[in-house]
């Protein structure tokens, strides 16, 4: 590294000290650090109530493109686990988790074209829910970003970076 390139770490220090990360760090602070270091993160595995299909949802982002996912999210700093698994069921899902089991998996996951979100640690969770989903955020043929739909056996669409999930579906 050069002179002109060095970092001044004691400012960097200075100015992560003024930053509460457990309140989250906004999108452009934490696309920077992806590039630095794997995201940890939980994933849930929810079946339907006679355990024949696995609740899906539609994702459309600039980073892993339009496709059917496992409901998901990063950890924030200092934050358990089950309490992301938590705030994944209600922000994604609209409804509460009354059961959780697991970790019931692991999964390093890389996407070797890029470094941006290039890197994640996964854990899964066995989640049950209070009740279904809103019916108004069911998907239908043509399936828009945080709609859900359940599935039998993995769909053709699902994100590339995720297809380690069909073994849960």
């Amino acid at each position: 590294m050069s002179s002109e390139q060095k970092i001044d770490h004691e400012l960097l220090h200075k100015w992560f000290g003024k930053i509460n990360a457990r309140n989250g760090i906004g999108e452009e602070l934490y696309l920077a650090i992806s590039q630095l270091t794997p995201s940890i993160c939980v994933e849930l595995i929810i079946k339907s109530p006679d355990h024949n299909s696995t609740l899906l949802t539609w994702r459309a982002d600039k980073y892993y493109g339009p496709g059917w996912h496992v409901p998901g999210g990063v950890l924030r700093f200092k934050e358990k686990r089950l309490d992301r698994v938590s705030k994944v069921a209600l922000s994604e899902l609209k409804t509460p988790a009354i059961t959780v089991k697991g970790p019931i998996g692991n999964h390093e996951i890389f996407n070797k074209e890029r470094n941006i979100r290039g890197h994640f640690i996964s854990f899964i969770y066995a989640v049950e829910l209070e009740q279904r989903p809103p019916s108004l955020l069911r998907a239908g043929n043509k399936p828009r970003n945080g709609e859900w739909k359940w599935f039998k056996t993995a769909p053709k669409n699902l994100i590339p970076n995720q297809t380690y999930i069909k073994t849960y579906i």
